[in-house]
């Protein structure tokens, strides 16, 4: 009889319940003993307090959990937090142990990753919103306490200043190889 279990201990995308991701990940950790993954995203977001800087797991409603699944498939299933181990095909497919290890090496060592590194004076980006979207600006200051920059634009032959709040303004992404440079 086939079985649509991988042999062996791999790494499974488990499935958990709504914004419960790290506690799903917790509990599997400490009840079950087992090794989780779940990386984060940290991002700043306006609130009426002023930008404050939040974390969410990477991949919503879901974390990583390596076992063996014909010996942890319903401990692992009926774990708090846990809604179910997704199938494909009618399978269930491990995530190779590489694509789980470029994603750890990608993370600082709280297990997450900046969505965006803050623009620099001098840096050049683009307008992501409003009538001059898509227009490429220069950094020249940086106003972190109103969570604005002031940019060069070019309009008609001139160069203009103009203040933009940083998020309709494209930041890049943090890579690791940046942060090595």
């Amino acid at each position: 009889m086939a079985t649509n279990f991988p042999e062996g201990t791999h790494w499974f995308c488990v499935r958990t319940k709504p914004k419960k991701e790290r506690m799903a990940a917790a509990n599997v950790a400490s009840i079950l003993n087992l090794d989780v993954f779940c990386p984060l995203i940290r991002f700043r977001r306006k609130t009426v307090r002023g930008p404050v800087w939040f974390q969410e797991a990477m991949f919503p409603g879901y974390i990583f959990v390596r076992f063996d699944m014909m010996e942890m498939k319903q401990g692992v299933s009926y774990a708090p937090g846990i809604l179910t181990i997704p199938m494909f095909n009618g399978r269930y497919l491990p995530v190779p142990d590489a694509v789980i290890q470029s994603l750890q090496d990608e993370l600082d060592e709280n297990g997450s990753v900046d969505a965006g590194i803050p623009l620099e004076v001098g840096e050049e980006t683009t307008i992501l919103e409003g009538s001059m979207r898509g227009l490429k600006v220069k950094v020249i200051k940086v106003m972190p306490a109103e969570d604005r920059v002031a940019v060069l634009l070019e309009m008609l032959g001139t160069l203009v200043e103009a203040e933009f709040p940083t998020d309709a303004l494209e930041h890049r992404v943090k890579h690791r190889l940046e942060s090595e440079k």
